[in-house]
């Protein structure tokens, strides 16, 4: 339970959600969704009405998301006509299962919010940092923006960053550190807690806009007799139960439907980047992954390296990858391109590269398009 001003005033864990005591003179109850449960994603819709951008963005973020989109839930966060939309993702069976858990409650709950949306953010900085778990990182990046990050993918965010001279706050030193050595110039250390409860002294006030429970999951209370009353403080209590957060974030245990999908997107992970070692969350590994290699970027590995030269070869002649492997030190890479010389040219841009050596295994054309197949490895000398 917390004051105004953002101070703890009280804080634990109860048995049940049913055994909470709130006080007739709070004025605000705000429940916790699990982090890893909710993403948070900027889309482009070329709509100038709140409720056809709402409706377009399922469509728009379709070939994106591993799931289903009838099967998920979408909140705008933040809209403006002709700017960026932010959008909150969470799937449907979850909200449901919040939902019914605070529409039963004997008390009023008034929002909904992903856990990293209560990280505060420095006055001095743009980004927060906050190490949860030895192997996970929670990140801010904005009044509605966050997200999960397993430790090992925070080189691939902070190179694919369009700006490198950003201000982070990081409540873990070593993280700070690390970032320093990749060339951050503006890292400072800003010890806030691991838990939310502790971060909620740095707040002056929750901003709740960021309410998941809007739509068909708006909650309904009946008339409680005696009045509403206005709400003096804010309490946070996990959607999911607070037995979790005593558990050491065991929430973060998926159902057994998505288990089997986030098998099936590892086991495609691992065939993809041999290299990884460690894999937390396979389907936000593999869009990084993904983007590291549009952006170009190299690494000290081999795999990097060759990596690098395919994202800086494949755009520069309009291809596109079809498949791509790591074997005995070298890229397999099959691509398609618009027609014969497309892939010469592609060709051409590998051989130009010196840093490595490159033998098409074979080409052939399908339906309009042109596909090769090229090893890549690195230069020798």
């Amino acid at each position: 339970m917390c004051k105004d001003n953002g101070t703890t005033e009280s804080r634990g864990i109860a048995d049940s959600l049913d055994a909470l005591e709130i006080s007739k003179n709070v004025n605000k109850v705000v429940a916790v969704a699990p982090a890893n449960d909710v993403t948070i994603r900027k889309v482009d819709v070329p709509s100038r009405s709140r409720s056809k951008t709402l409706a377009a963005i399922p469509y728009a973020l379709e070939d994106t998301l591993a799931s289903d989109v009838e099967q998920l839930h979408f909140v705008l966060l933040e809209w403006k006509p002709g700017a960026q939309a932010h959008v909150a993702i969470v799937d449907k069976s979850k909200i449901a299962d919040w939902h019914k858990i605070v529409s039963e409650l004997p008390f009023q709950v008034d929002a909904l919010i992903p856990e990293y949306l209560l990280i505060p953010i420095h006055p001095q900085t743009g980004v927060t940092i906050v190490r949860i778990e030895p192997e996970l990182l929670y990140i801010r990046t904005g009044p509605d923006q966050g997200m999960v990050l397993d430790v090992q993918s925070l080189d691939w965010w902070w190179h694919d960053l369009e700006r490198k001279d950003i201000a982070v706050a990081c409540q873990d030193a070593e993280i700070a550190r690390h970032l320093v050595s990749l060339g951050g110039t503006m890292i400072r250390e800003w010890d806030i807690g691991s838990d939310f409860t502790e971060w909620l002294r740095h707040h002056t006030h929750i901003d709740v806009t960021a309410n998941l429970l809007q739509g068909a999951y708006t909650p309904h209370y009946q008339d409680r007799g005696t009045g509403r009353y206005k709400i003096a403080a804010v309490v946070l209590i996990t959607a999911l139960g607070i037995y979790f957060i005593a558990n050491g974030f065991e929430y973060f245990q998926l159902a057994s439907q998505e288990k089997r999908l986030n098998g099936q997107i590892e086991t495609v992970f691992r065939d993809t980047f041999p290299d990884a070692r460690r894999i937390v969350n396979p389907k936000l590994q593999m869009e990084q992954r993904l983007k590291q290699l549009k952006s170009g970027y190299i690494g000290e590995g081999e795999f990097q390296v060759l990596l690098s030269a395919v994202a800086r070869a494949i755009p520069a002649v309009q291809g596109k990858i079809e498949e791509i492997s790591f074997r005995d030190n070298a890229l397999t890479v099959s691509c398609i391109t618009r027609d014969f010389a497309g892939l010469d040219a592609l060709k051409k841009r590998f051989a130009e590269d010196p840093l490595v050596a490159v033998e098409l295994l074979s080409s052939g054309s399908r339906e309009n398009k042109v596909s090769g197949r090229f090893k890549i490895a690195r230069a020798q000398g």
